[in-house]
């Protein structure tokens, strides 16, 4: 399985997925769709990737579907 960039394509919301983010690493999670802001309008560059320890809004560069594959090593 490669990684995939989120310019190229974006995983279904509620995908289970590993994401990275250079900063924070590789994390498993979920793909939680787009930000909303108070009238309801999706920001389609804010993508909202999360898991129980917290979120990423924005900052992910690549994921992969999970799985069950272990932890992925970082993308190049």
């Amino acid at each position: 399985m490669n990684w995939i960039t989120v310019d190229d394509c974006m995983p279904n919301v509620g995908d289970r997925v590993w994401y990275f983010f250079e900063p924070v690493g590789v994390w498993q999670g979920q793909f939680d769709g787009y930000y909303q802001d108070g009238d309801g309008r999706e920001w389609k560059g804010m993508h909202v990737f999360s898991n129980p320890k917290g979120w990423l809004t924005g900052d992910v560069t690549h994921w992969m579907p999970d799985i069950g594959q272990p932890e992925p090593p970082e993308p190049e």
